[in-house]
């Protein structure tokens, strides 16, 4: 095994992160990795790599191990410098001092060269301006741009694109898709695909993970289950299961019941033979009276014993009750009026940027209950599509709303909340109609602190069930969101999912994330090379 670890436990403060953590990583691996955000996902990624040692049990490593972090520095120069491995840094510059000093001419010099080239050769010195140019493409990067003059997303794809190029016998990527487009999520699928090492995948990518995983090891409440197949084959496994575990604890609760209550009846007749009233017996029959109340108090207590014992070993070998994880709001709401007929009607969309054409000669046109999902490459307008007909950029044609329709938007970064202090604003500001008793409802069934907390105080998860609770409330017959997945788990994209389909509204909404465009939209938008274009 490549990395094996044995009953393996986390802490931070009083606090179990990971316990009793067994897994084994053999060559070939391919583990996705799922869980709720802060389950420890990343935390037993560290100890996997050899970061951090354990708190408990073992962690053996015997391979290789890159790890790909969710916060590093993407580093300075070319592109290519940066995502030159460290080792092939090194065995490059003593390359060239040795190369330097072949003009010596002594056994010596000639010896170190031929050291050197060698160490060069097999660091893949040769080969790799071609390997780094194909793996930078591939992730929609160009080799010669400045590191240091990256956004955000682009550092974080210069980030697995380094590790990527890096000699390892396993990969441990955190959310390697995170800032990646389709075409780019499909190329990294590729590349894993014609890979002989081993990779650990923690990702909230359904689509990524179904396409390259053959085993899904999932984290919850500390504990990793490790199940057979891709995450959407683990998650049916999984499914069937819980539901054999229901029945199990159906059965169990069934059984102990029935026993408990002979149990007490038993107990019961035993007390009741106990209270022998000598009076109520003729003189004759009182020594034949008190023997027959003694032999029933006796016969009874002992097979009320006997049944304690049955409950007991009942009681060691019961089936827990399945974890329930609510993460789906449930909550009585005034129904949403159904709004006008035609939505959105947009003729000879155009819009620039710093005086460069960014879209252009768009006529779209969107009717009430239709779900349209935005897609395309990074940076291909997506966004400045949404702002254009959100009149929040500045455009030229013609965008027409239908007659009285009401809207919430929702962008990336949480841009809606801007201005609102506290939880109850927030969720009012979705819908105005909420009554105090149901803001508690809609904060308590989501995990929100009340709704007089300040949202200055919430934590990233907290933002982001306050996100899917607004969204869950609001009586808007149009919803816009841009990228509306960004920072969520699997079950909260689950969540989000699950209120979408059941909106009865309109949705545009641009997203990368697939498998939540394959089961929500009904029409898609593909945004790029200056225009749109409908699949299908």
């Amino acid at each position: 095994m490549l990395i094996e670890l044995r009953k393996v436990a986390r802490t931070y403060g009083d606090v179990v992160v990971v316990e009793d953590v067994d897994l084994a990583v053999g060559p070939g691996a391919r583990l996705a990795l799922v869980g709720a955000n802060g389950s420890g996902k990343s935390t037993l990624l560290r100890s996997m790599a050899g970061l951090d040692a354990p708190d408990g049990g073992t962690a053996v490593i015997t391979g290789r191990v890159a790890l790909l972090a969710q916060q590093e520095d993407a580093g300075t120069g070319t592109l290519q410098g940066a995502v030159t491995p460290p080792e092939l840094r090194e065995a490059q510059r003593a390359f060239e001092v040795a190369s330097a000093a072949l003009g010596e001419g002594t056994d010596a010099a000639l010896l170190a060269f031929a050291e050197a080239e060698e160490t060069y050769r097999l660091a893949g010195g040769y080969d790799f301006a071609a390997r780094a140019a194909g793996v930078l493409s591939g992730l929609g990067l160009d080799d010669g741009a400045d590191a240091a003059r990256l956004s955000g997303g682009q550092a974080r794809r210069a980030l697995l694109a380094r590790l990527l190029l890096s000699p390892a016998d396993v990969y441990l990527l955190d959310e390697p898709t995170n800032h990646l487009d389709v075409d780019g999520a499909r190329w990294l699928e590729g590349w894993i695909a014609s890979s002989a090492a081993a990779f650990v995948l923690a990702s909230h990518d359904r689509a990524f993970l179904d396409a390259v995983a053959t085993q899904t090891a999932e984290l919850e409440r500390g504990r990793l289950t490790v199940y057979p197949g891709p995450y959407s084959e683990a998650m049916a496994l999984k499914a069937v299961l819980r539901e054999a575990q229901e029945r199990d604890h159906d059965a169990y609760r069934r059984r102990r019941a029935a026993l408990d209550e002979e149990r007490a009846r038993r107990a019961s007749k035993a007390r009741s033979a106990g209270q022998y009233n000598h009076r109520r017996a003729s003189d004759g029959d009182k020594l034949l009276a008190k023997g027959k109340a003694q032999n029933a108090q006796g016969v009874n207590a002992s097979a009320a014993r006997r049944l304690e014992r049955q409950i007991e070993r009942l009681d060691d070998h019961a089936t827990a009750k399945p974890f329930d994880d609510r993460r789906i709001l449930r909550i009585d709401l005034q129904a949403t009026p159904p709004g006008p007929a035609e939505v959105l009607t947009v003729r000879d969309l155009s819009v620039c940027r710093d005086g460069r054409p960014v879209l252009g000669g768009m006529t779209l046109h969107v009717r009430r209950g239709e779900k349209v999902a935005l897609t395309g490459p990074n940076g291909g307008g997506k966004s400045t599509l949404l702002g254009a007909l959100l009149g929040t950029l500045p455009h030229g044609g013609e965008v027409r709303w239908g007659v009285g329709l009401t809207h919430y938007v929702a962008g990336q970064h949480g841009e809606e909340l801007t201005g609102l202090e506290t939880v109850g604003d927030a969720l009012l500001d979705a819908n105005a109609l909420l009554t105090p008793h149901q803001l508690h409802e809609v904060a308590a069934q989501l995990w929100l602190p009340g709704p007089a907390s300040l949202l200055t105080s919430l934590s990233g998860g907290q933002r982001t069930r306050l996100s899917l609770a607004r969204l869950s409330v609001t009586r808007a017959q149009l919803l816009v969101l841009d990228e509306p997945t960004n920072h969520l788990d699997i079950r909260m994209i689950e969540a989000l999912e699950a209120v979408l389909l059941a909106f009865p509204g309109t949705v545009l909404f641009a997203s990368h994330d697939r498998t939540l465009v394959q089961r929500v939209a009904t029409r898609v938008w593909r945004v790029g090379a200056g225009g749109v274009a409908e699949d299908g």
